[in-house]
C-alpha cells in the first residue's frame, strides 16, 4: 500500500466532534460525556495531542498526556504517556508512525526522554505495532476495582 502525507497539527477545541469520534471508535464502551470530559481535561493539560488529516477527514489521534504518578517501567517521572488511534479504513499507511514522529518530537523538545503507552492484553495488533515502533513491554497487568457503597 502507498504511504500516506498526513497533515499533523495539535488539536484544539475546535476539533472536538472528530476526536470525540475517533475516541469512540477506540474506546466504544466510554460514554460520551466521559469522552467530553477527558478532552477538556487534555486540552487544559501540559501535554499535547496530535490529530492526523488528510484532505478534510481527521483520521488518528496521539493524546499525550503528562504522568506524575509511577509509570511501569519508566526510569522518570514525571512521563509522556501516549495513548493513540488511526482509523481503520487507513491503517497501515504511515498515519500512526507520523503521529508517533510529531509525539517523539515534541516530547523531545520539551525535555523527556521516553514515552510510555498501553495495550489491552487481548490487543494483539497494538502490541506487535509498539514492538515495531521501538517500544519495549514493561510488564502485564489486569486491573480490579472495588465498589465501597
Amino acid at each position: 500500500m502507498k504511504k500516506l502525507d498526513p497533515e499533523i497539527f495539535i488539536a484544539t477545541a475546535d476539533h472536538t466532534a472528530a476526536w470525540s469520534k475517533l475516541r469512540h471508535a477506540l474506546w466504544p464502551e466510554c460514554p460520551p460525556s466521559r469522552h467530553a470530559l477527558e478532552i477538556q481535561q487534555l486540552l487544559a493539560s501540559d501535554g499535547v495531542v496530535a490529530l492526523a488529516r488528510l484532505d478534510d477527514e481527521i483520521v488518528g489521534i496521539a493524546e499525550l498526556s503528562i504522568r506524575r504518578d509511577h509509570v511501569e517501567g519508566t526510569t522518570a517521572t514525571p512521563v509522556p504517556y501516549l495513548e493513540g488511534f488511526v482509523a481503520e479504513h487507513i491503517r497501515n499507511r504511515g498515519i500512526g508512525r507520523a503521529l508517533l514522529q510529531f509525539v517523539e518530537e515534541w516530547s523531545r523538545s520539551h525535555g523527556y526522554h521516553e514515552i510510555a503507552s498501553d495495550a489491552e492484553l487481548h490487543n494483539t495488533h497494538s502490541i506487535r505495532l509498539h514492538t515495531a515502533q521501538g517500544f519495549r513491554e514493561v510488564g502485564r497487568t489486569v486491573h480490579f476495582v472495588k465498589s465501597l457503597t
